[in-house]
């Protein structure tokens, strides 16, 4: 969710923010990096660049659907005028979240798939875990118009079950995929150096594009350090929310661990990208991550309480190990890099255009 500081000033119509000649997909999105957010839909923007990387032609069209709810009927409109305008133009549209996914099935003609990516279905929790009604309709309201599309994707297992059977039988289970050649093992002497960070600097990372809203619970993070502080010595926490995509790897090989309290997830990247870098990781569960680090050593997966997660965070950084999944992750077929993941994704939609 984009905070108010991020809006524009005045309310933007869709717009084209990349275009390849004789596309044969339309991409649908309301996130994608922005100078003034770089890292908001880094990975919807990731897998159109593996979409091209295996051939195939992408129209990427960025509905700003933070700086106003209107911006979505707005959009169903132009494509409902485009079913005529764009007839026979793209062979399947590809929206990425719930409200863009309707307002792109507005678009009649080609199939519509969409990926759903956590609250959309799921609701969107406050920080002490609980789901406003209003969330809990939008939710019930995204599951209902499910039906409308050729085929969804979800993020989890858990997303999965929540939709209606109807709907489960033509869905897939599918997280989106990192990049495993961008995120990998660097040694942490040297990264430490490129950040400037002190060699004996106890360090915990928390990654969120928006660290401050409830859902990440940013102060439980807060009390979990002063916690482990207070039995080891200083432990920063490092938050990464502006923080340009490329120098990601470099922070999550410089830290000690990655610190992640969020209460819902679908299955968040950040997870496996800290993973193939062989980075530690102390977590409250959500979505897929106690399935990600189930056989992960060091991980810690805890309750949502100051005293479990600064007790964990004492015990991570006092073995001063990394994990070796990025061994595992080359070898392994539940970790997809951002070109097996377009593979997929290519092949899951062929028999239903």
């Amino acid at each position: 969710m984009p905070l108010a500081s991020d809006r524009p000033r005045r309310l933007q119509l869709p717009e084209f923010v990349h275009r390849d000649a004789g596309a044969d997909v339309l991409v649908v999105t309301n996130m994608w990096p922005e100078e003034q957010r770089p890292v908001y839909g880094i990975f919807v923007k990731r897998q159109v660049e593996a979409l091209r990387a295996q051939g195939v032609r992408c129209d990427v069209l960025y509905l700003r659907g933070y700086v106003t709810p209107a911006a979505y009927p707005l959009a169903a409109l132009r494509f409902l005028a485009a079913s005529v305008s764009w007839r026979g133009r793209y062979r399947v549209v590809h929206g990425h979240a719930g409200e863009t996914g309707l307002a792109a099935r507005f678009f009649i003609g080609p199939p519509v798939l969409t990926t759903f990516h956590g609250d959309d279905i799921l609701g969107d929790r406050t920080a002490d875990g609980s789901i406003p009604v209003a969330s809990r309709v939008r939710s019930a309201f995204v599951r209902g118009y499910a039906n409308l599309f050729s085929a969804t994707i979800t993020q989890s297992q858990e997303m999965h079950e929540r939709l209606p059977d109807r709907i489960r039988r033509r869905s897939t289970v599918l997280p989106c995929g990192i990049d495993i050649e961008h995120f990998r093992p660097i040694a942490r002497d040297e990264a430490r150096r490129h950040l400037g960070w002190g060699e004996s600097d106890r360090v915990a990372l928390f990654a969120a594009t928006h660290p401050d809203i409830p859902r990440k619970r940013r102060w439980l993070a807060e009390a979990a350090c002063a916690y482990a502080s207070e039995r080891l010595g200083p432990v920063r926490l490092h938050v990464s929310g502006t923080t340009p995509p490329d120098e990601m790897p470099l922070l999550m090989n410089a830290a000690d661990c990655l610190l992640h309290t969020a209460s819902l997830e679908g299955s968040p990247n950040v997870i496996r990208e800290a993973l193939v870098c062989n980075l530690p990781i102390v977590a409250t569960p959500s979505g897929d991550i106690p399935d990600l680090l189930e056989g992960v050593e060091p991980s810690y997966l805890c309750r949502a309480e100051p005293a479990a997660l600064g007790a964990a965070l004492v015990a991570c950084l006092g073995r001063a190990e990394r994990t070796a999944e990025s061994e595992r992750a080359s070898r392994s077929r539940r970790w997809r890099s951002q070109r097996a993941w377009s593979s997929s994704t290519t092949s899951s939609t062929r028999p239903r255009l």
